[in-house]
């Protein structure tokens, strides 16, 4: 899956495009955390894991692999710089469904980045896994993310209250998904 990389419609001049990161990407994607990691470590959990070359390379083994329901990672790039990404994981294929999950650093925030990595990924998991459920999962402290899958069509379906630890505080979360027709 992704084995091109998947040009993207953004408000950024010049290239960008969607790749798949590899453990081979360890570096750039560690550099690439660190470098903006206070916005990162707020709302997602695998940050902290990654900020190393050897954390990093752990995670895109993962997908690389497809280990426990992972399928792609991607970068988002513009030109040579790494801007954010979006993947699919807990892919379960006899239920098939997954979830779509994104990530952008400050720079490319507000340039649309995020939401064309989506899109491509939308389409590949329609077109490739064949789901028929897409799920979005994020902290109700985190409207954007919430107001980005709104963007993209995703439904609201509920909140979980105190669903996950992350920064030593438990949080709500709020679910959101796409199926059948939806994802055409």
């Amino acid at each position: 899956m992704l084995d091109d990389p998947v040009p993207l419609s953004t408000k950024l001049t010049g290239e960008v495009s969607l790749r798949r990161l590899t453990t081979a990407d360890a570096e750039l994607f560690a550099a690439h955390v660190v470098g903006d990691a206070d916005r990162l470590f707020e709302y997602l959990p695998w940050p902290r894991a990654t900020a190393t070359p050897a954390g990093a390379a752990e995670m895109l083994g993962l997908y690389e692999h497809k280990e426990d329901g992972r399928i792609v990672i991607a970068g988002a790039f513009h030109e040579d710089r790494l801007l954010g990404g979006a993947l699919i994981f807990h892919h379960d294929p006899v239920q098939v469904k997954a979830e779509l999950g994104v990530w952008t650093v400050a720079a490319g925030e507000g340039t649309g980045v995020a939401y064309a990595a989506c899109r491509a990924l939308v389409a590949l998991a329609r077109e490739q896994l064949r789901v028929e459920r897409l799920e979005w999962v994020c902290s109700v402290d985190n409207p954007r993310s919430r107001a980005l899958a709104e963007r993209l069509g995703f439904t609201h379906e509920g909140r979980l209250r105190s669903y996950f630890v992350l920064n030593e505080r438990r949080h709500d979360t709020d679910i959101l998904s796409l199926v059948g027709h939806e994802l055409r």
